[in-house]
């Protein structure tokens, strides 16, 4: 009898036709590169182009020039512009945890998808370059999520039009391999269009799953204004007008499926992928514990319950085998639940202490300056000191050690208190946020891009309890 294949379909498409569509417009413009006779030189100005932020150069092949141009010349209408602003105002508020939800679950949970996840295995992006990538992702979500990121002096559609170049460069390399491993075809094509559109809809569905996570749900018609403005950068970046779902409900109807299409087979090519992100944490100084205990929080899912074991057992089970065990009653539940709670409180006390050490090391590395640059950025710091003007780090971690103050371990868990680890963890957002922007990106030659404005609203110190204490414990 012969074996029934299953189907996934969504408003009559069927997904794995989608596994053999790609981006034509952005491929066609690559295959202009790639057919040219100087292509050496060609290659250098795309090089250039992604490294430089600078505007697309008249020496491309026409098709590449073209492309880049009519993209670069969208407009959008005045609706449109409306709530681009309402989810700007949305990332001001929110934009740290949304960093936190991308490290600690978006990523993590995705890598579950194991035929898209070939392409980043087989190119090595994260494996051999963990933090570049992790850096580069979290920048591209600065530029698009910028304040009038749609406008052409901005950075926003250039930022999204560069990752949708960078993909189609992907797939041709991919598809025209001649040594070493040679692309499957039975997992369609490199980047197709599922991956495209699923991809692009974690940055705002699993962003609401987050933030319900983390205690700070958004509102429906926050969800609504944030998922529009992601899906029009979707569009820049390729995902075809049929997969642009109408709202949210119809967004994650599309998204499940998408999930069931590509997470039903053995998770292999993401395990090494997650690992790489784990270690690229660490070097934000988390622990692997903490970075452990926290994807655990943040992996919870009733799809897939599976998630954290699936992605993260095999790497670090022996280690760490009290975070993969599982209870067998209710009742073992609840006592595990507290026993993980508290571990998690215990190992961001660590990292309180860890950062507390360290943060004075926590400085902009930069080229070579000149003894007029080097006075002129000491007398910054000064002025910094006389103002008492904070880095988002000292920031961030004097909110930790607010919320850390009162911790009494001995107590039971519900006396502790879940808002005080959300407190906590709200705190550790913003932390790697403080990191991430004294990062300087060798291959730029600049230091990671937080806009000033942004950067000043995500310093605000706002009203602490017992000020006093933390003030004092720090002199």
């Amino acid at each position: 009898m012969e074996k029934k294949i299953q189907q996934f379909v969504w408003n009559g498409i069927d997904l794995e036709s989608l596994r053999q569509l790609m981006d034509k417009p952005a491929d066609d413009a690559i295959e202009a590169i790639f057919a040219s006779k100087s292509m050496e030189h060609l290659r250098t100005l795309l090089v250039d182009m992604a490294q430089n932020d600078s505007v697309v150069s008249i020496e491309l092949p026409k098709p590449m020039h073209d492309f880049v141009q009519a993209e670069l010349n969208m407009r959008f209408s005045d609706e449109d512009i409306a709530i681009f602003k309402e989810t700007h105002e949305i990332w001001k508020e929110k934009g740290t945890k949304f960093i936190l939800v991308l490290l600690f679950r978006a990523l993590p949970y995705t890598y579950m998808a194991e035929k898209p996840a070939n392409v980043l295995r087989m190119t090595k992006l994260l494996i051999t370059q963990p933090e570049r990538r992790v850096f580069e992702t979290a920048q591209f979500v600065f530029d698009v999520m910028d304040e009038n990121w749609w406008e052409p002096d901005k950075r926003g559609v250039l930022t999204a039009l560069k990752v949708r170049i960078m993909h189609a460069a992907m797939r041709q390399v991919i598809l025209d391999n001649t040594y070493g491993e040679k692309w499957n075809e039975a997992w369609g094509k490199p980047i197709s269009q599922e991956d495209l559109v699923a991809t692009n809809q974690v940055f705002s569905l699993e962003f609401f799953k987050g933030m319900e996570l983390l205690g700070d749900p958004l509102s429906e018609k926050e969800q609504e204004a944030w998922f529009h403005t992601w899906k029009t950068i979707g569009k820049i970046m390729g995902v075809q007008d049929n997969l642009l779902s109408k709202d949210v409900k119809e967004a994650w109807s599309l998204q499940h499926t998408v999930y069931d299409h590509l997470f039903k087979e053995e998770t292999i090519s993401g395990i090494p992928l997650t690992k790489a992100l784990v270690e690229t944490l660490n070097n934000f100084h988390l622990p692997v514990k903490l970075i452990l205990l926290v994807m655990k929080r943040m992996l919870a899912d009733d799809q897939f319950p599976d998630c954290f074991e699936r992605m993260l057992g095999p790497t670090y089970e022996k280690t760490y085998p009290e975070l993969f065990y599982k209870p067998q009653t209710d009742e073992e539940k609840v006592s595990n639940d507290e026993l993980l709670n508290k571990n998690l409180l215990t190992n961001l006390k660590e990292y309180h202490q860890i950062i507390k050490d360290k943060k004075r090391d926590f400085v902009v590395k930069k080229p070579v300056q000149s003894t007029t640059e080097k006075l002129l950025e000491l007398g910054l710091r000064i002025l910094a000191l006389f103002f008492n003007r904070k880095s988002l780090i000292e920031v961030h971690h004097d909110k930790l050690t607010v919320a850390l103050t009162d911790l009494d371990l001995d107590k039971p868990i519900e006396e502790v208190g879940e808002e005080l680890i959300m407190d906590s963890m709200s705190a550790l957002s913003g932390i790697i946020i403080g990191i991430l922007s004294v990062h300087f990106r060798e291959g730029k030659q600049s230091g990671f891009r937080i806009p000033k404005t942004l950067r000043a609203n995500w310093s605000r110190t706002g009203k602490r309890k017992k000020r006093w204490i933390w003030n004092i414990k720090n002199l």
